[in-house]
């Protein structure tokens, strides 16, 4: 098989396990906070599960004196989203 296709059936298959458990959380009332997200990819494919709390290196690199604050984050579709738990 060529290496794009097992690519894209491991991408697939993590996809399916992500929604799943996605889904499952959902109905359990679990909120869901996805760590380690680094492309608009990822993000996008997350956000469509429902997925809406996120974090990684696409949103800030690691900082470790200041953090972003929720009154000035935006989010890389360009919106504004603060939640509050």
């Amino acid at each position: 098989m060529p290496r794009e296709g097992y690519q894209d059936d491991q991408r697939r298959a993590a996809q399916s396990i992500v929604r799943g458990v996605s889904r499952i959380c959902e109905e359990l009332g679990i909120a869901i906070i996805a760590e380690g997200i680094e492309t608009i990819d990822e993000y996008h494919c997350l956000h469509s599960f429902g997925i809406q709390l996120m974090q990684g290196y696409l949103f800030s690199k690691p900082q470790f004196e200041a953090c972003v604050s929720a009154e000035t984050f935006v989010w890389p579709d360009g919106t504004y989203r603060m939640w509050l738990g």
